[in-house]
């Protein structure tokens, strides 16, 4: 495995594309996002084995119909996928898991397109799908057994879409919450070489003004979780166990297992009011607040209307983290 300072440098320039929602209804998903999010897709259409050719699970080439509809940040894009036929991986996790987002998208190196894939499979990765044509090159790592994903790998010269039009927002932040943050992490930082991780413990002593849903209302609670993160080219990749309290990515865990949890936008403070106001007007329940230093930062019920939670924070700049926050660097420095 790479050492601190390897993982720093594999890290800069990092290409996550794209993250994938599965729904079982893409026109109520998008009509969803346009009332919420205040979103609409820059691209749009059908995928079938007709008009896309060559998806293949190990040698045999998949017959299958899916909707797509991608929405585009400045910094990544959401696909929603609504899998119709065919024993797609979506499919399949839709099956398993049912609606939410179910996989994270790198752009691969043209270069390094050979070795990324021989990485995978010396570290028992599963590459369950694939596909193949004269314009794009892709795999799909069935990963639902042991993180609760899949992970697609696509080759850098793969065709890319021309969006009708992008907007200005970033998604900050893809988060797995986990029974065992150690061994998740250690598995991501082995299999995608992503690293190092800051790992903190969120809890009463290093956050204040908090509030968690507990039987229907917001009220402060003792409380504790584990959280890894850190910055990966375009995105920040978050992973949470929780330790104590009723807590939201327990609630998860047990209905789901491991797996993607919710994603994270950045707003400005001076926004920040305006934001809370607006979910509020659209029926949109806050399932918990708090703040860690000058950063404000809350989780928005968004499940049934967009298949995850959504999780927001203020761009406060936190140039010191709160006495006992900080635990350990993964791997150490």
């Amino acid at each position: 495995m790479m050492n601190y300072k390897e993982l720093q440098e594999r890290c800069k320039n990092r290409n996550f594309d794209q993250i994938v929602i599965v729904t079982d209804d893409i026109f109520k998903e998008i009509a969803e996002f346009n009332r919420v999010e205040h979103v609409t897709p820059g691209v749009t259409g059908i995928r079938t084995n007709e008009t896309n050719p060559g998806l293949k699970a190990g040698d045999t080439e998949l017959a299958y119909t899916e909707r797509y509809a991608t929405i585009f940040y400045n910094n990544t894009s959401l696909c929603v996928v609504q899998p119709v036929e065919g024993d797609t991986l979506y499919k399949k996790y839709q099956e398993r898991f049912g609606n939410g987002i179910c996989c994270a998208r790198e752009r691969i190196p043209v270069a390094d397109w050979d070795d990324t894939l021989a990485h995978y499979t010396a570290k028992g990765a599963t590459i369950a799908q694939t596909y193949d044509s004269d314009t794009c090159h892709a795999v799909w790592l069935d990963l639902m057994n042991e993180l609760g994903i899949i992970f697609e790998a696509i080759r850098d010269d793969s065709v890319k879409d021309t969006p009708s039009h992008i907007h200005p927002a970033r998604i900050a932040q893809i988060n797995i919450s986990t029974p065992d943050v150690r061994k998740t992490i250690a598995r991501l930082t082995d299999l995608f070489e992503i690293g190092p991780w800051e790992v903190g413990d969120q809890c009463n002593a290093a956050a204040h003004d908090y509030a968690f849903t507990v039987n229907g209302e917001l009220v402060p609670q003792d409380f504790s979780y584990l959280l890894a993160i850190l910055v990966c080219g375009n995105i920040e990749w978050e992973v949470i166990e929780p330790v104590k309290g009723e807590l939201v990515y327990s609630e998860f865990i047990e209905d789901h297992g491991i797996g993607f949890h919710h994603i994270l936008q950045e707003y400005h403070v001076a926004e920040w009011q305006d934001i809370l106001a607006d979910y509020a007007s659209n029926g949109i329940a806050m399932n918990c607040k708090g703040s860690i230093g000058p950063v404000d930062w809350c989780y928005m019920d968004t499940v049934k209307e967009l298949g995850y939670f959504k999780e927001m924070r203020t761009d406060a700049v936190m140039d010191q983290l709160p006495d006992g926050y900080f635990q350990f660097w993964y791997p150490e420095p």
